[in-house]
Parts: C-alpha cells; structure tokens; sequence
C-alpha cells in the first residue's frame, strides 16, 4: 500500500488564538518549560500554534480525540507524536514563516519548510555559502526580480530534505547536494511559490499528498537530490 501524507498550511496568530482559547494545559510540562524560556512574543506564539494544530492534525488522522496525544522530540530534534507514553507510526514535521504555520504528516519519512523573507538580503553570498556550485550559478543566473525565488526554493528543498532525515541543514554538508528538476515518478521532493517565498515538502514519489483546510496551491515543481558535481568530479 501507497504511503500517504497530508499538508496543511494555516496562519500562526490565528491558531494561536484558538489553541489558548482551550487554555494550555494540553502542553505536556517539558513543552511549558521549553515554552517559559522563550521570551520573544512572535516565537511563542508559533510555538504554541504549531504544538496545537499538530496535536488536531494527527487525532483528526487517526480519527480519535487530541487529548489523547503528546509531542515530544527524536534525539535528533525531529517532532514525535505520543499516546500513553507510547511511539505513533507516524513521521511530523512542522516549519513557521512570515505569519504562516507549515504541517505535514505522513506515515513515511517527511520533511517540511516554509520561507516567507522579511527583507531584501544578498542572495548570492548566501547561496555561495549553502549552495552547491550548480545551485550558486542557478541563483546567480537568475533575472533579479526572480533570485529571491530561486534561492527560497533550494533554500526549502535543503531545510525539508534535512528535516525529513533529522541531520538538518549543515552548510558544509549542504553544498554536497544539489536538489535537480526531474519528472514525478522519480521526485524526492516538491516545491510551490507561496506569496513572495517557497514551500517544500520531502516525501517519496509514490506518497499520496492531500492538502488539510489549505489554501489551493500551484501545481507543484518535482526534484530529486544528487551528489552535487563538485563532489563527483
């Protein structure tokens, strides 16, 4: 049987609000005190957004009450899904930009990111620093009314790739990769323009995607990872 996997994309203050409306002692009393450390407003709120609708993502999955579950983390920092003390089949990842919350959930290896840019950056020294050599040029090469969506995609295609694996994003391990257009039936990963940024999921070809009470999206690019030729040559 096909392997499935749901995307939801959903605004970060307007989950937060529901979720405090229910107040928050649906956190577990390592997520309250990973949640008293953190200072900032903005990160709080997407900390408790994201906690909240992964718990109602996975109980609307296995059809059952999100009181029953709890988030904790791999040792690898990857989010794991618990009920009763107990491992779900189940692989979540979770990524917040720009006000929006990125969800995905599947029973296969996943990996989601979400970049919205707050401000113009220079987009070739940052690709020269995370960018294999062909994925640099790409940005480079790019008309520079489209280099900020060049780089979001690559960028995304890495985050999600290093999510789905749990070795995230290592600039010096990221150049050894280049993420390359190929044909669905082979893909590794998909990618969306989303508002002035990227979306990227990484999920095996063969996985059935819905979409959760989201927005409709473009139809997807498909891309596979290869070495990246530095490395091979």
């Amino acid at each position: 049987m096909a392997a499935k996997a749901w995307l939801q994309l959903a605004k970060v203050a307007d989950t937060a609000a529901r979720a405090q409306s229910e107040g928050l002692g649906w956190l577990t009393a390592l997520e309250q005190q990973r949640l008293a450390a953190m200072q900032a407003a903005p990160r709080r709120e997407s900390f408790i957004a994201g906690h909240w609708l992964a718990r109602q993502l996975a109980a609307r999955w296995l059809g059952e009450a999100s009181a029953t579950l709890t988030l904790a983390a791999h040792p690898d920092g990857r989010p794991l899904l618990l009920r009763g003390g107990d491992t779900l089949p189940l692989s979540l990842s979770l990524s917040h930009s720009g006000g929006w919350l990125a969800l995905a959930l599947s029973d296969a290896a996943v990996g989601v990111d979400i970049e919205l840019p707050q401000r113009e950056r220079n987009w070739e020294a940052l690709a020269a620093f995370t960018f294999s050599e062909e994925e640099s040029q790409r940005v480079c090469c790019a008309e520079p009314a489209q280099q900020r969506t060049v780089f979001h995609t690559l960028w995304t295609l890495k985050e999600a790739r290093g999510k789905r694996s749990g070795e995230g994003l290592l600039p010096q391990a990221a150049r050894k990769v280049s993420a390359l257009v190929c044909m669905p039936a082979e893909s590794e990963a998909r990618s969306w323009v989303w508002q002035d940024g990227a979306l990227a999921l990484a999920l095996a070809a063969s996985a059935q995607l819905e979409l959760v009470e989201t927005p409709q999206l473009q139809t997807p690019h498909y891309w596979r990872y290869a070495q990246a030729a530095s490395v091979l040559d």
